[in-house]
C-alpha cells in the first residue's frame, strides 16, 4: 500500500498538480505589451488613429457632401486579412467608424454580419409591437460608400534566423457604391523588429 502511494505521487506531478503558478496584472488598456512581434492591439489602434487622422483631414467628406447634398452613408464591407497569421480587423474597423460617425461629418449603416439580427428583430415588431412604434419592412437606408480595405504583411529573417523584422501595411479604401470610383485611401504602416538573445 505504501509503495503504491509513492507511485502515485510523481504521477499526479505529470498530471498539473505540480504547474508553475500564474501570476495576473491589470495595466491601463493603451499599455504598449508586446508578447512577441505578431499584430496586436496597440498595432490596431496605431491603424485606427492613423486611418482617422487621415480620413477626417482629406476633402473627400466635404465634397461628398457638396455632391450629394448630406453626409456620406458608409457601410464597412470586407477587410481582408492576407497575412499568415490571425488579425480580428473589426478591432480597428470598429474604432475607425466609431471615430468618424462621433465626428458627425459621416453617417454608418450595419454591416453585413449585422443586418440579419435588426431584420429579425423588425420583423417580429410587425407581430408583437404596438402599432404605434412598429417600424416600417424596406425602409433601409442606402450606403453612398463602402470601406473595403486588406492587411499585409512581410516577415524576413536573418540567414541564421535569430532577428527579423515584421512589417505589416494596412490599407482602406472608401469606394462610391453607385459608380465604383474610390475617394479616399488610407495606408497605415507597422515595423517592428526582433531579435533572440
Amino acid at each position: 500500500m505504501r509503495t503504491a502511494c509513492l507511485l502515485l505521487i510523481p504521477g499526479a506531478c505529470l498530471l498539473g498538480a505540480c504547474e508553475p503558478t500564474r501570476e495576473v496584472s491589470r495595466v491601463d488598456p493603451r499599455a504598449v505589451v508586446d508578447v512577441d512581434y505578431r499584430f496586436n492591439d496597440t498595432d490596431a489602434r496605431q491603424v485606427y488613429q492613423g486611418m482617422v487622422n487621415d480620413a477626417l483631414y482629406r476633402t473627400w467628406i466635404d465634397r461628398s457632401v457638396q455632391a450629394l447634398g448630406h453626409k456620406p452613408v458608409v457601410i464597412v464591407g470586407p477587410i481582408r486579412n492576407d497575412t499568415q497569421e490571425y488579425i480580428d480587423t473589426k478591432m480597428f474597423t470598429t474604432q475607425f467608424e466609431r471615430e468618424l460617425l462621433n465626428s458627425d461629418r459621416v453617417r454608418f449603416v450595419a454591416m453585413a454580419d449585422q443586418r440579419d439580427a435588426v431584420r429579425a428583430e423588425r420583423e417580429q415588431g410587425q407581430e408583437w409591437s404596438r402599432p404605434e412604434t412598429r417600424k416600417q419592412m424596406k425602409q433601409e437606408l442606402g450606403a453612398d460608400y463602402i470601406l473595403i480595405g486588406r492587411v499585409a504583411d512581410d516577415k524576413p529573417r536573418s540567414l541564421s534566423g535569430r532577428s527579423g523584422v515584421a512589417y505589416y501595411q494596412v490599407t482602406l479604401e472608401m469606394v462610391d457604391l453607385e459608380s465604383n470610383e474610390k475617394v479616399w485611401i488610407g495606408v497605415q504602416e507597422i515595423k517592428k523588429v526582433w531579435r533572440d538573445r
